[in-house]
């Protein structure tokens, strides 16, 4: 199996893995989805989704506040989702090997910010020849604020399944994008991060869909992306922040070959345009949400 044709069998198996968990009432209200996937079903096709992102239900953290106790409900209930998943497929092709719970970071996060990382071992029937076929990663990341319509119930196949709204995946590439680059890594004492050049792909595929006269749209990502930036202490001033070491982002960007649909001139234009829009719809936006 080489490179590209294991990228395809990931994305091929994620796919089958985010039905058996949409599928599964337990999960489908512990768990908010979003990330590159779920942008494309909002946004048609784009690039391939090799991990799924979700976070955790504030409504799951509160009724459960034991860490382990949350590990062993995701680690049950995804096993059961998953074995369930492909024992109704016909043919079955996926057979369950095991689900496997990482905690991220191993301790206690010192902001109570704890994560987990789910990491799903399959047997294809396609490939039984094949040894050591690559684990599949869901992160399910520690609950956020959000706004009130930030949480919309996307229909999957007839599935509903809950997903962060376009204009709230807006604001957390914005601000997904500040926390990989060195300031903030510094200020919050952790490790060197590759810079999250895809995001600000995503953000022009964002923004080619919702164009800057769409004051609204804008205007409630100005505020997810405010509230994002108060759940991870981000700091933003401006365009400037997004600048920080630019020239490496645009090399890592252009070094990318799945970020070509997509040139670094209209990623870099449409966070200058992004950013000019949070700033101009910012303050008129929570004003009138409180009047």
């Amino acid at each position: 199996m080489n490179r590209e044709t294991q990228k395809h069998w990931i994305d091929e198996v994620l796919t089958e893995v985010f039905r058996a968990a949409i599928a599964s009432e337990p999960l489908r209200n512990a768990l908010i989805f979003k990330g590159a996937r779920i942008l494309n079903l909002h946004l048609g096709d784009g690039r391939e989704s090799l991990d799924i992102d979700s976070n955790m239900a504030a409504e799951l953290a509160a009724s459960m506040p034991d860490i382990e106790a949350q590990a062993r409900f995701l680690q049950q209930q995804l096993s059961s989702a998953l074995r369930h998943h492909f024992e109704r497929q016909n043919p079955v092709r996926f057979e369950l090997v095991d689900v496997k719970v990482d905690r991220r970071p191993p301790k206690d996060h010192p902001r109570g910010w704890n994560a987990f990382l789910l990491r799903i071992q399959v047997h294809d029937s396609r490939w039984i020849g094949v040894i050591g076929l690559p684990r599949l990663e869901i992160d399910v990341a520690a609950p956020e604020k959000l706004g009130v319509d930030a949480v919309e119930t996307m229909k999957v196949q007839g599935v509903p399944a809950r997903v962060y709204a376009l204009h709230r995946i807006a604001g957390e590439k914005l601000r997904a994008y500040l926390t990989s680059l060195p300031a903030y890594r510094q200020r919050m004492q952790g490790g060197e991060r590759e810079f999250r050049v895809k995001d600000l792909h995503d953000l022009a595929r964002i923004l080619r869909a919702r164009p800057a006269s769409d004051l609204d749209f804008w205007a409630k990502a100005a505020l997810e992306f405010k509230l994002a930036c108060e759940s991870r202490l981000v700091e933003c001033q401006g365009l400037k922040s997004f600048m920080e070491n630019w020239n490496l982002t645009r090399e890592r960007y252009e070094a990318d070959a799945s970020l070509k649909v997509v040139p670094f001139a209209e990623a870099e234009h449409a966070l200058a345009t992004v950013v000019g829009l949070l700033e101009l719809h910012k303050c008129s936006y929570v004003a009138r949400l409180g009047s």
